[in-house]
C-alpha cells in the first residue's frame, strides 16, 4: 500500500510540477567519456527510523539510478538509518547510512524491509 501511495505522490508531482502540460522526451546525452552520467538529489535526514536491506549484497548508490556508481554494499545483517525518498530509476529509492560500513547512498525501495523511508526528500 505504501509503494502505490508513493507512487502517486510522484504522479501528482509530475503533473503539478508541468502545470499539467505532456512535455516530449529528450534524448539522453552520454558523458564526455562515454560512462553515463549521474545526477544524485537532495535528500535530508527527516526521517531517522532503522531500517535493512531483504538480501544481501545490496549496493549503495550515488544516485537513485543503476548507472550511479557502487560505493559499497549493505547486508541483510547490517542495520540501515533510513533519510528520505526520491523518484528514480524504475521506481522509488530511499538515502540511508550503512551503520556498520558508514556508507550513505541510495537503493532501490524495492531492496529495502518495508519499502524504505516514507517520507519524500
Amino acid at each position: 500500500m505504501r509503494l502505490r501511495t508513493k507512487l502517486a505522490a510522484v504522479a501528482l508531482g509530475a503533473v503539478a510540477a508541468t502545470g499539467g502540460l505532456v512535455l516530449p522526451a529528450t534524448a539522453a546525452v552520454a558523458a564526455p567519456d562515454g560512462t553515463a552520467a549521474c545526477s544524485s538529489p537532495g535528500w535530508s535526514n527527516r526521517d531517522g527510523r532503522a531500517g535493512g536491506t531483504n538480501t544481501d549484497y545490496v549496493n549503495i548508490r550515488s544516485g537513485p539510478t543503476t548507472e550511479c556508481v557502487a560505493l559499497g554494499q549493505a547486508q541483510a545483517s547490517h542495520g540501515l538509518t533510513l533519510h528520505c525518498w526520491v523518484a528514480g530509476q524504475d521506481g522509488t529509492w530511499s538515502h540511508v547510512r550503512d551503520n556498520t560500513t558508514g556508507v550513505s547512498g541510495w537503493i532501490k525501495d524495492s531492496l529495502l524491509n518495508g519499502y524504505g523511508s516514507p517520507l519524500p526528500c
